[in-house]
């Protein structure tokens, strides 16, 4: 487990939610302009180009690994939603991507889109500043939450503060369990020996968005002995 998981978890209180990324995104690189780009670019040609690239990355991965994700999960996953923005009002920018919704859903199996049941309460939450109580499941809708297997959707993971206080935030709602898809998981070679050793043993996807689909193994398929730190 790397220092930030370790920080995270820690912080938190709680065994984190599995994570599974779709891609490793090294900085700098096209994959995160792309990422970025979809709800970042002063462009809307830009943002228009980028956000069909966001649905066919998370396609691709939920073809070939829904059953991993189910496997981790426990079970058939009964929901999906995007993180909420920490920032942006209005939720998630991935809820505004087009087509996505029902291409999760069609690769999820019986999974429903349900961005409405989790939205950001007033506890801060950054990099590397976790807050359970940072997302809440509003009350009418934990009923709809309660023993459910939840999928959660992010573009991006660097420490996953973020992302594992959602996913801490559909448990104390009575979430039965929590995997967590992110597009890129972001790697600082550049900075970190530690990053730059993890790409060079690892063998998952780092290829840009329109490479083709991502067939290769997932984290779950395939476990690498390089630490991540």
């Amino acid at each position: 487990m790397c220092f930030a998981c370790r920080w995270v978890g820690g912080q938190l209180g709680l065994a984190l939610a599995p994570v599974f990324p779709v891609r490793l995104c090294p900085l700098p690189g096209p994959l995160y302009a792309v990422l970025l780009g979809y709800k970042e670019s002063p462009v809307s040609e830009a943002r228009r180009r980028f956000a069909p690239m966001v649905r066919a990355l998370f396609d691709g991965f939920l073809r070939a690994h829904a059953w991993c994700l189910a496997d981790a999960a426990g079970g058939p996953l009964a929901l999906a939603l995007p993180v909420p923005s920490s920032a942006r009002p209005g939720g998630s920018p991935l809820n505004g991507v087009e087509g996505l919704a029902a291409a999760v859903c069609d690769r999820a199996g019986d999974a429903h889109w349900s961005p409405h049941l989790l939205v950001r309460s007033g506890a801060p939450v950054g990099h590397m500043r976790p807050d359970s109580r940072a997302f809440e499941v509003p009350a009418a809708f934990r009923p709809d939450v309660a023993g459910q297997r939840a999928l959660l959707l992010d573009d991006t993971y660097v420490s996953g503060s973020r992302a594992q206080s959602a996913a801490a935030a559909l448990r104390r709602a009575g979430a039965a369990s929590v995997v967590i898809v992110v597009l890129g998981r972001v790697l600082r070679p550049d900075r970190s020996a530690a990053h730059a050793d993890f790409l060079c043993h690892s063998r998952a996807p780092v290829a840009a968005p329109g490479a083709g689909p991502v067939s290769a193994p997932c984290c779950r398929c395939l476990q690498t002995g390089a630490s991540t730190e």
